[in-house]
């Protein structure tokens, strides 16, 4: 199975000469949850196509450290810190990143958590409001902040990152399920709103991916194996593959797609999976 995978860091002069398109040349990208994991490769493959990037993280420090990744593949880029899930750090990142490029014509809402694996009946309230707080509160501030600058200018791409679960539930991730199926919604009702002011609302749902929030799960070969036998295509998908699908949702190829939740799971949704808590059980057996 594939690890989490870098794109290739190559000179400016280059890009463009070995499949890269500069499509997104003079565009601007705000991506939420970008200072690691699959977040950081959609700084980078941004880049890779000419757009300036901005990139944000609860921490500052490694928000920079990834957006120095980013101008050395010869865009502009800048860093900044918020809390999704409060309106005035999600107010203050929007128009720091309006003040330094003028605009923002793509938003990738990437920024989630998922503290936990547990029964429904021990989720304690702070652990549930923590979940939906960041995962679906702050897809609709960052999904708001964003929509009226965009709508200012004339029309924009919002790309929101759910998940197959959000389809199909799963055992001990109760908060994250509903969090994700909101998110997917949350889409479909600005989608219908905003199509007049020509901007448009996509989301992408991930199966298993080898990076992000599934590193820890990793190296623990019984639930890799458990899960990718789950998959028709039998591995985790690759960060980069995820990439792929938000650059032509950002792009003017897909102009006729909005609304909608596109499906990257190797063909996963539609079995009947073994669940996360069944696997753990599993692997506390052997």
């Amino acid at each position: 199975m594939a690890g989490r995978e870098r794109f290739k860091t190559v000179p400016y002069e280059t890009i463009g000469s070995e499949g890269e398109t500069m499509k997104f040349k003079g565009k601007v990208v705000l991506i939420t949850g970008s200072a690691r994991g699959v977040g950081g490769e959609f700084a980078l493959g941004f880049a890779k196509e000419g757009a300036d990037v901005i990139v944000h993280g609860r921490n500052l420090d490694k928000a920079k450290a990834v957006a120095e990744e980013v101008k050395h593949l010869g865009v502009k880029a800048m860093a900044v810190a918020a809390d999704v899930s409060v309106s005035q750090d999600v107010t203050r990142m929007v128009q720091e990143g309006i003040d330094s490029f003028g605009r923002i014509d793509i938003l990738i809402n990437n920024a989630g958590v998922n503290p936990f694996i547990l029964e429904a009946e021990k989720i304690k309230e702070e652990g549930w409001d923590q979940v939906m707080d960041t995962n679906l509160k702050g897809v609709f501030l960052c999904c708001q902040a964003v929509g009226k600058k965009m709508i200012e200018q004339g029309g924009g791409k919002i790309i929101n990152i759910s998940s197959v679960i959000g389809f199909s539930g799963e055992q001990g991730l109760l908060p994250y399920s509903v969090s994700k199926a909101g998110v997917m919604m949350l889409t479909k009702v600005l989608a219908y709103e905003w199509s007049k002011h020509h901007v448009t609302v996509n989301a992408i749902a991930p199966g298993f991916i080898a990076g992000g929030m599934n590193t820890p799960i990793l190296n623990k070969e019984i639930l890799v194996s458990g899960l990718t036998q789950q998959v028709p295509l039998k591995r985790f998908g690759r960060p980069e593959e995820i990439v792929q699908v938000a650059l032509f949702l950002a792009s003017e190829d897909s102009s006729y797609i909005n609304g909608t939740t596109v499906t990257v799971d190797g063909g996963m949704t539609g079995y009947h999976p073994v669940g996360f808590m069944d696997l753990i059980a599993q692997m506390k057996r052997k």
